[in-house]
């Protein structure tokens, strides 16, 4: 977290539904054009109580804040999904085809064109977002050059499971069941521990154990909240979009169980801003469900309170890390801090705080209508419990969301669910879980899918995307492109992961291709490993170390 004393003051000038620092500078640039002035600096830290040293350090973290923005604003994918697909050749084909740079305005002011990673469209890269309209799929280049963009289609979505748990439509059963029968919150924290809920991002934590954490922390004004990561932001993962966009109940009454459970009356959701979709679907969800008396000071008459609050974020993928998210809610600069304290004791605003992640708490429904013994029987082959979404890219002949059971085979999900790879491709390796998960090559697809059997060929399940490279693919490009995504989005506040992935793209980016010296990049990786403050520095050697083990001469190593 920031400094107390500034979380004291924001706390202190801040209602749970009052614009932040961050909230005010992206409305002057989205007025202005961008980026911030030095008269808009003074205006909102007027306005927040604030001082204007940190005003200014915010405008400067986020990247929607530091793009000019033309008349027509463009922004390109980057993500690795889009660099599977084309290799970046649709960034250079958009840049020429509308005369501007990428981070550029034209003279005029008429078109701007920026970066972006990712817009959760990885299932029919390359992708680009023409204003708040999503372009992708075939031809999806030809009309953003003609400016005749239109939205682009949404993933196939389809369950394995008999009976859905993630794939179903929210119904509000679980708190109804909750509520209804009058089981005490102890009781249901019980049961989500009996159940094995683990988290659905990188750390995989006992879901039970954190919100106990919460319940039993002292709060100095007796308030507790519900934090959600709908931050996602991993190349390759597009699974929270979709739980947020098609399925917004189902998480709205996850926060609402997670909040009986730990005594907390309010959550928040952080969105992304390359979601441009995802905060009206869970606003409008919100007002459907207080309408049916779902949120609101009493919740079916039951005299339990529990409400939501919808943020945007402004581009920034280390937001994704807690206590950096904590710090994007309070509308700060979205950087790491040091733990302990952990946010289950002191988080948002100081108080008590559960963080959970978008796929996590959409589990937790069923967890309270059908029970901890249903929940893990969802994978009779594996001891993790319960389904998982998985995600697969545009390289795949049948990409989408698809539930799943843990214990399948990696094979198994590339080539009986995803259909294989396109065109007459085959699979070179594949990413699993994300730009921090190992990359497994051809040669270990037969290995399970779940938390126990990848961590053992250095991977994890992560976010479940599952990202295929095909025989095409030159790995030192992909190493070369993750360091850049890498050293891009750290937040800098430790410097093994400031400068160490910095110096290892740019290792990598020496014309020529010459030799990498082996042992000074895992010198390297090994700093960033141990030195980190989070599992972006801490993770990102995860995938540089498979492509060193499984293709050392595609990378160049020397001997």
């Amino acid at each position: 977290m920031p400094s107390q004393n500034l979380v004291e003051l924001v706390r202190r000038h801040h209602a749970v539904d009052a614009p932040t620092v961050l909230d005010l500078l992206v409305a002057a640039v989205q007025a202005d054009g961008g980026p911030v002035t030095d008269a808009t600096v003074r205006d909102v830290a007027a306005r927040t109580g604030v001082p204007e040293a940190t005003v200014h350090g915010v405008a400067g973290f986020y990247d929607d804040l530091l793009v000019p923005r033309g008349t027509r604003h463009v922004r390109v994918c980057t993500g690795t999904a889009c660099f599977a697909a084309t290799g970046h050749d649709h960034v250079d084909a958009l840049r020429d085809g509308l005369g501007v740079d990428v981070g550029a305005c034209t003279p005029d002011g008429s078109t701007s064109l920026a970066e972006t990673v990712c817009l959760g469209f990885c299932h029919s890269a390359p992708a680009f977002r023409d204003g708040d309209t999503i372009e992708a799929g075939p031809g999806a280049l030809d009309r953003v050059l003609a400016d005749a963009s239109r939205d682009a289609p949404e993933p196939a979505v389809r369950s394995l499971l008999p009976e859905p748990v993630l794939t179903r439509d929210g119904d509000w059963s679980g708190l109804r069941h909750v509520l209804g029968t009058a089981i005490t919150p102890e009781q249901l924290l019980d049961t989500v521990e009996d159940a094995g809920l683990t988290g659905r991002g990188g750390a995989a934590f006992r879901t039970g154990s954190k919100w106990r954490f919460a319940r039993e922390a002292d709060s100095p004004t007796g308030q507790k909240f519900i934090v959600v990561n709908g931050d996602e932001g991993d190349p390759g993962s597009y699974i929270d979009k979709h739980l947020m966009e098609r399925n917004p109940q189902l998480l709205l009454e996850g926060m609402a169980l997670a909040g009986y459970a730990v005594g907390a009356d309010h959550g928040f959701v952080l969105v992304r801003s390359e979601y441009p979709l995802s905060k009206p679907a869970l606003e409008a969800a919100a007002d459907e469900a207080r309408a049916a008396g779902l949120l609101g000071d009493d919740v079916l008459g039951s005299g339990f309170a529990f409400d939501v609050t919808i943020v945007e974020g402004a581009g920034s993928y280390v937001v994704g890390e807690e206590t950096a998210l904590l710090a994007c809610l309070q509308g700060l600069r979205g950087t790491v801090s040091a733990r302990p304290p952990f946010p289950a004791q002191k988080g948002l605003f100081g108080l008590p705080t559960v963080v959970n992640n978008v796929e996590t708490l959409s589990n937790v429904p069923v967890i309270a209508a059908c029970g901890a013994d249903a929940y893990r029987a969802l994978s009779p082959d594996s001891e993790t419990a319960g389904s998982k979404l998985v995600c697969f890219n545009e390289r795949f002949r049948t990409p989408g969301v698809v539930e799943v059971p843990f214990g399948m085979t990696v094979r198994e999900l590339c080539e009986d669910v995803g259909g294989g790879l396109r065109d007459g491709h085959t699979i070179k390796a594949v990413q699993i879980g994300g730009p921090l998960g190992g990359i497994l090559p051809a040669s270990l697809l037969d290995t399970r899918f779940d938390l126990d059997a990848l961590p053992e060929v250095g991977c994890m399940v992560g976010h479940g995307s599952l990202l295929a490279f095909d025989e095409t693919t030159d790995m030192r490009e992909v190493a070369r492109h993750l360091l850049r995504f890498g050293a891009h989005e750290s937040c800098g506040t430790c410097f093994p992961c400031r400068i160490g992935l910095q110096r290892a793209y740019e290792e990598f980016s020496v014309p020529g291709r010459p030799p990498i010296d082996r042992a000074r990049l895992e010198a390297l990786l090994e700093a960033l490993d141990v030195g980190s403050l989070c599992a972006h520095g801490g993770g990102m050697p995860a995938p540089l170390r498979s492509l060193i083990e499984h293709f050392p001469d595609e990378l160049g190593l020397d001997a």
